[in-house]
C-alpha cells in the first residue's frame, strides 16, 4: 500500500472511530456545576444516570443525548429539543416539558408521573407507558400506538384530552 494511501486509511478510521460530539463542553461544565443550564447546546452529550433533579434546561438542546437512567426529578426542560435523546430508565416525575419536542424518543421504562406534558407532540409514537398522573393538555396523540395495541385517529368527538382509539 502507499505511504499516502496508508495516511487516508488512517485518517478515516480515526474519524468514524471517534464518536462526534456536538455539544458546547463549556454548556456541559456549567449544567454540571450549577444544575442550571438555560438556552445550551447539549446536543449529543453523555449524561447516563447523572442526578440532575431540579435542573433547569428550558430551550436547551439535547437531541441525540444519552439521558438513561438519569434523574431529573422536577427539571424544567420546557421548549427542551429532545429529538432522538435516549430516555429509557429516566425519571422525569414532576419535571416540566411543555413544549419539549419528543420527536423519535423511547419513553419505556421512563417515570413521568406527574410531569407537566402540555402542547407535547406524541403523535406517531409508539407509547409502552401508564398515562395516569398527566397533565395531557394540549398533547397531540395522533397516530400513536398504545401498548395494547389501540392506535389514536384523532380527537375523541366528545372534546377533552386524549384521542379516539381505533383498535387495530
Amino acid at each position: 500500500m502507499h505511504p499516502s494511501d496508508m495516511a487516508l486509511l488512517t485518517l478515516a478510521l480515526l474519524t468514524t472511530a471517534l464518536p462526534a460530539q456536538a455539544y458546547q463542553e463549556a454548556d456541559l461544565i456549567r449544567l454540571l456545576d450549577s444544575g442550571h443550564c438555560d438556552s445550551c447546546d447539549l446536543s449529543g452529550a453523555e449524561l447516563r444516570g447523572r442526578d440532575l433533579v431540579g435542573a433547569s434546561l428550558k430551550e436547551s438542546d439535547l437531541s441525540g443525548a444519552d439521558l438513561t437512567d438519569c434523574n431529573l426529578r422536577r427539571a424544567d426542560l420546557t421548549g427542551a429539543n429532545l429529538r432522538d435523546a435516549r430516555l429509557s430508565g429516566a425519571d422525569l416525575s414532576g419535571s416540566r416539558l411543555q413544549g419539549a419536542d419528543l420527536y423519535g424518543v423511547d419513553l419505556s421504562q421512563t417515570k413521568l408521573a406527574g410531569a407537566d406534558m402540555r402542547g407535547v407532540d406524541l403523535r406517531h409514537m409508539d407509547i409502552d407507558l401508564a398515562l395516569e398522573f398527566l397533565d395531557l393538555t394540549g398533547v397531540l396523540l395522533e397516530g400513536a400506538t398504545f401498548k395494547d395495541g389501540a392506535r389514536c385517529s384523532g380527537l375523541p368527538a366528545k372534546g377533552g384530552w386524549g384521542c379516539a382509539a381505533e383498535v387495530q
